[in-house]
C-alpha cells in the first residue's frame, strides 16, 4: 500500500491548503480518514456561495445547513480570519446569530452580500460597528426590511477597507453625517446606492488616512471631503451629486468620472452642468483624469443625442478638444483620458499636457 504523504503533512500546513478551498469541499475532506476527521472544524476561512438563481425557499434551507454546521460543529476556540456570505438567502434571526459568532471569533474580513433584513433589535449591529478585529468589511443586505441605519460614528479602529451598499447614514450635527472619522486606518472606501437618514443633507467624508474613495449612484445630496491624503477618486452614476472639499487634495493622482444617461437631463441639465464644473474645481490637483463616457460634455453643452454618425463624430471631436483646453487650467493635470463604450468609435483617446 502506498503511503498517504498528504495526510502526513503538519496540521498547520493542511489547514493552510484547505483555506484556499470552497468551504463545502473543505468540509467534505472529513470522510477521507481519521486524520482528516476534525481538520475542517478548525478552518479559519469560511465562504458560502450558493448556486445562482436558487428559489428563495431552497436558498434559505441550504444556508441554514451551513450556519448550523458553523454554529454547532466548528471549533469555537479557533479564531476566524474570513467569513464571506455571497448572494444568499437567509432569515434575519439566523443572520444575526452568524454575525455574532463571527465577531466573537475576532473575524478580520467580513463579507455580507445577502438577501435578508436588519431589524432594530439586532444584537450584532453594535458589535459590528465597534469591532476591534475587523480589517475589511463589505456590507450589502437587502430584502423587504428597511435598509441598515448606521450610527453617527463607526468605531472600527483597525478597519482598512470598507464597501457599503444600500445603507443609510445618520446625521450628527448641523444636518451632516460624519460616520468615518474614527476609522483611523481606513484606506479604501466604496459607497453604492446609499442615502442619508431623516433630515441629513450632507455626507462628510472626513478621514486623514483615506487613500481611495469610490461613490456610485446615490440620492441627491452633498459630499464634503476632508481627505488630505486621497490619491484616487471615482464617481459613477448621475451628475446630481454635489461635491465640496475643505482641503486641496494635493496628493490626488487619478480621478475617474463615469456619468451615465439620465432621462431628466432636459430639466436638470443646468444643475448637472454646474455640478460637473464644481467637480473639476474641487479635483483641480489631479494628475490623471479619465472620462468613461461623453455624457458629461453633452450636459455641459446642452446638446441632444446625435444618431447620425458624422454629426456624432464631429461633436465628440469638438467636445474633446474644447474640454482639453479647459482642463489645462487644472493645476497639475498631465493626462486627460477618454474611454468610449461604443463599438464604432475608437476605444480611447489620451491627451497629454506638458
Amino acid at each position: 500500500m502506498e503511503r498517504d504523504r498528504i495526510s502526513e503533512l503538519p496540521e498547520t500546513l493542511l489547514l493552510h491548503i484547505m483555506s484556499f478551498m470552497a468551504t463545502k469541499y473543505a468540509v467534505q475532506t472529513c470522510v477521507l480518514s481519521k486524520r482528516w476527521n476534525h481538520l475542517c472544524k478548525r478552518l479559519i476561512n469560511l465562504t458560502y456561495s450558493p448556486v445562482p438563481n436558487l428559489p428563495k425557499k431552497v436558498g434559505v434551507e441550504r444556508f441554514k445547513k451551513f450556519a448550523t454546521w458553523v454554529l454547532s460543529t466548528r471549533d469555537h476556540s479557533c479564531s476566524l480570519h474570513n467569513l464571506g456570505l455571497h448572494r444568499c438567502w437567509t432569515e434575519p434571526e439566523l443572520l444575526d446569530k452568524i454575525i455574532q459568532y463571527a465577531l466573537s471569533c475576532n473575524v478580520q474580513q467580513l463579507i455580507l452580500d445577502v438577501y435578508s433584513g436588519f431589524r432594530p433589535d439586532f444584537e450584532s449591529l453594535p458589535l459590528m460597528f465597534c469591532s476591534q478585529s475587523l480589517t475589511s468589511l463589505e456590507l450589502c443586505i437587502s430584502w423587504n426590511y428597511a435598509p441598515i441605519v448606521f450610527p453617527k460614528s463607526l468605531h472600527l479602529s483597525v478597519l482598512k477597507d470598507l464597501h457599503l451598499q444600500c445603507v443609510r447614514f445618520t446625521a450628527s450635527d448641523n444636518d451632516s453625517a460624519e460616520p468615518f472619522s474614527n476609522c483611523h486606518l481606513l484606506n479604501t472606501l466604496v459607497i453604492r446606492f446609499c442615502s442619508l437618514h431623516d433630515d441629513a443633507q450632507v455626507l462628510c467624508i472626513s478621514n486623514s488616512a483615506l487613500s481611495s474613495f469610490t461613490i456610485y449612484e446615490t440620492q441627491t445630496y452633498q459630499i464634503l471631503l476632508y481627505t488630505p491624503n486621497l490619491t484616487s477618486f471615482t464617481i459613477r452614476g448621475s451628475a446630481s451629486l454635489q461635491l465640496f472639499s475643505t482641503c486641496n487634495l494635493s496628493f490626488l493622482e487619478e480621478v475617474n468620472i463615469d456619468v451615465s444617461w439620465d432621462g431628466n437631463w432636459t430639466e436638470k441639465s443646468s444643475m448637472m452642468s454646474s455640478n460637473i464644473v464644481r467637480w473639476l474645481q474641487v479635483l483641480a490637483n489631479v494628475k490623471k483624469l479619465t472620462f468613461t463616457s461623453w455624457y458629461p460634455f453633452q450636459i455641459m453643452l446642452h446638446v441632444s443625442y446625435f444618431s447620425n454618425f458624422f454629426l456624432y463624430f464631429v461633436l465628440n471631436v469638438h467636445i474633446m478638444f474644447m474640454f482639453a483646453f479647459i482642463c489645462q487650467n487644472l493645476c497639475l493635470l498631465s493626462i486627460l483620458y477618454f474611454k468610449y463604450p461604443f463599438n464604432y468609435v475608437s476605444n480611447s483617446l489620451c491627451v497629454g499636457f506638458l
